[in-house]
């Protein structure tokens, strides 16, 4: 009965830490031809701070999220705009290009912890589109939300900001 009740205790113990290590995540999701389009990735608050106010223009880039990076998987090609994003696996970070300008930058490598970001292996960056929203939102959301003719939207919103960014599937 005791050892029983220590393998219970040992358990709670070792996912309490998983899931505090995991801290609070979030995944968005677009059902597609080939599959699901999917975003996984942190859900940091705001906690009073203004995080996409403090991005430097020029900076590498942020993360996206908290803890393990943002990762962007597709099943199939995708274009935003004229760049092209083969099907596969990125790390995402958001770079802020000037005031009020960001750029969604796809990296190939992914799984990587914490603030490392290795900008030789971006594969490409994206302009997002700013708006400013009627009320604020405390914790860091992406939204994956369908768009006419074969499309779909990016949607970052935390704060006061929403940044959208269209793609369409590849024919």
């Amino acid at each position: 009965m005791k050892s029983k009740m220590v393998l219970g205790l040992m358990l709670c113990c070792v996912l309490a830490v998983s899931s505090f290590a995991q801290g609070n995540r979030g995944k968005a999701e677009l059902k597609v031809s080939a599959g699901s389009i999917t975003i996984d990735y942190g859900r940091p608050a705001l906690k009073g701070r203004d995080m996409l106010g403090q991005l430097k223009e020029g900076d590498p880039g942020w993360r996206m999220g908290a803890n393990q990076s943002t990762t962007f998987t597709t099943p199939v090609d995708l274009t935003f705009g004229a760049t092209k994003i083969p099907k596969g696996a990125y790390s995402l970070f958001l770079k802020k290009a000037a005031a009020n300008q960001f750029m969604l930058v796809f990296n190939s490598q992914t799984g990587q912890w914490g603030l490392t970001h290795d900008v030789t292996k971006d594969f490409a960056q994206v302009p997002m589109k700013t708006e400013t929203l009627p009320s604020p939102v405390e914790l860091f959301t992406i939204d994956l939300k369908p768009f006419p003719k074969n499309g779909g939207i990016v949607v970052l919103s935390w704060g006061t900001t929403q940044l959208t960014a269209e793609f369409q599937v590849a024919q």
